[in-house]
């Protein structure tokens, strides 16, 4: 490289007087031009070997904080405007429940033990001996008259400018890992924008501090070069995860295989507007003229399409969560519904944010709340139906609206959004399941009994008592027995609610037992397979799993 240099800057100049476009050496300033892009003036070193930042190295910080859980931090709601033309664009870099993105930012920087910004600037990444050469190529371009040549040079090579800082190239660092999770790839690309923000951050604050010579009517344009195919290629890569190929599909199937990545797709987009909303300032903060204007209008593109996106998936996963079929295995809560509550409460937390993707309309989004949860009711009813054994869909439903219910009363704005009327209603429900469990379990045996015993002895001795044959009694006991033994693995998680289900119970079977058994002699009754006690017992048990 160096021997190309001296060999140009030996060429004899033109005679003055020449026109440029004229001069019979444009070819040899060409190759100049080429040469001075082709100069590496960035100590990669320095990031690689100091900071220990790498396409690797981010993998394995994500990766580490993806197991641990990633989110935390209490923040509050911080404005970043974007300088947009159109006024259109006012973000929020964190969530009012504070699991917002500032917080998840700063747990990945802290677990790479550097928040990029501060700990770039204690390193110089500019070769000045490098940096020197090419003021010298600058300075001779200019001179000549190639000052416009060496401008368009730089524009035309800007990828290759871009390519020497291997940590600015999203793509380098995604690398061959597309096949990986979109909420992988989101983290990545998080945390890729964040050093790539704060290096660029970096480089402007030394290229500007520095004497450059004739270089400094160059570096403007020099560093927006790097900027623009950069910031395009981390645009790009953003579409890329959370727009292309985000549609769900409607169609029944297993749920639990497609439910929680089809979901994710929303939140995704959340999260993605988010994070552009955190880093974009930062980003135009680093532009200036056309170039800040082309990416300022790229951005915006992008977050429109992100928020039309964010509406088009609010509908289409309110018919995949009514069509789906649930592969139900016991009474308990589905795993389905805690993922869907969790998706919900998720969106509550970044509802700032999805307030600016629906245009501020705070009432549409309550809407797409409110149309999730009675998605989800219509498809835990639809599916409840398909269970065979007496009682089995009151208890699954049971189970699965109280643990919607209390996910509710934990998380305040869930519980304005659906109201306080909703939440009546779940308590009446409640208590409607309990009553047709206990109907459908318990009732049919006893009654058929009690009709049966009654219709007995009015025929027998036209005593107007009313009091069972042995063998009818014995008849009762089994039907008592059976009922726990079918249920044995039916389980209330919540106590309150397996006790008012065994106090249904209770009042259901006991007094109708004791009536009948205080109607037998002392003889009959310790002739029964099970004492009044021993029954209350048993009932105790029951709903255990």
């Amino acid at each position: 490289m160096k021997c190309n240099f001296l060999f140009v800057m030996t060429i004899a100049w033109p005679s003055s007087d020449q026109p440029p476009c004229s001069r019979p050496h444009d070819l040899a300033r060409s190759a100049l031009a080429t040469e001075f892009c082709n100069l590496n003036i960035w100590r990669l070193d320095v990031v690689r070997d100091h900071l220990g930042i790498s396409p690797a190295s981010i993998w394995e910080s994500v990766r580490r904080s993806s197991g641990g859980g990633v989110g935390g931090g209490s923040t509050s709601d911080s404005a970043a405007s974007w300088p947009s033309s159109s006024g259109s664009f006012t973000g929020t870099s964190s969530s009012s429940n504070g699991a917002g993105f500032n917080g998840y930012l700063s747990v990945l920087s802290e677990d790479m033990s550097v928040r990029s910004d501060k700990a770039f600037s204690r390193m110089e990444f500019v070769d000045r001996k490098l940096l020197s050469i090419l003021s010298d190529i600058a300075g001779v371009m200019i001179e000549g008259g190639y000052e416009q040549m060496l401008r368009k040079a730089i524009d035309r090579h800007s990828a290759q400018l871009a390519s020497y800082v291997e940590i600015l190239d999203i793509n380098n660092i995604i690398g061959g890992h597309k096949e990986e999770s979109k909420e992988i790839l989101l983290k990545i690309w998080t945390m890729a924008m964040q050093i790539i923000v704060g290096f660029l951050s970096e480089m402007q604050r030394q290229l500007n501090g520095q004497d450059l010579g004739y270089f400094d009517r160059l570096k403007e344009d020099y560093f927006l070069a790097i900027v623009k195919h950069t910031v395009m290629k981390l645009l790009n890569a953003a579409s890329s995860i959370c727009i292309q190929g985000a549609s769900i599909d409607p169609v029944c199937k297993d749920i639990y295989s497609t439910l929680k990545p089809d979901l994710s797709k929303m939140l995704n987009v959340v999260m993605m507007y988010q994070a552009l909303n955190y880093g974009m300032p930062t980003i135009l903060a680093l532009l200036s003229g056309q170039t800040k204007e082309f990416i300022l209008a790229e951005g915006e593109g992008l977050i429109h399409r992100l928020s039309d996106m964010f509406v088009k998936l609010s509908v289409e996963q309110n018919d995949m969560v009514r069509s789906q079929c649930l592969d139900i295995y016991d009474t308990g809560v589905h795993r389905s519904t805690r993922h869907i509550m969790d998706h919900m409460r998720m969106l509550v937390q970044h509802k700032t944010t999805a307030y600016l993707m629906l245009k501020g309309d705070q009432k549409a989004f309550s809407q797409l709340i409110v149309q999730l949860i009675s998605s989800l009711e219509f498809m835990l009813d639809k599916n409840s139906r398909g269970l065979q054994l007496q009682g089995q869909q009151q208890m699954f439903l049971l189970n699965n609206v109280h643990f919607m219910l209390q996910e509710v009363k934990i998380d305040n704005d869930l519980a304005l959004i659906l109201g306080e009327g909703w939440l009546l209603q779940r308590h009446d429900q409640l208590n409607q399941f309990v009553t047709g469990y206990v109907d459908a379990s318990w009732t049919p045996d006893l009654s058929s009994l009690l009709i049966e015993g009654c219709y007995s002895f009015q025929r027998r001795t036209r005593v107007p008592e009313i009091l069972w044959p042995h063998q009818l009694l014995d008849k009762f006991t089994s039907s008592f027995e059976m009922v726990p033994r079918v249920q044995k693995t039916w389980k209330v998680t919540d106590p309150l609610i397996r006790h008012k289900v065994r106090e249904a119970i209770f009042q259901k079977v006991i007094p109708e037992y004791r009536m009948h058994m205080e109607n037998y002699s002392e003889k009959k009754q310790k002739s029964a397979r099970h004492s009044i006690e021993q029954l209350e017992s048993q009932l105790q048990e029951l709903f255990e799993g």
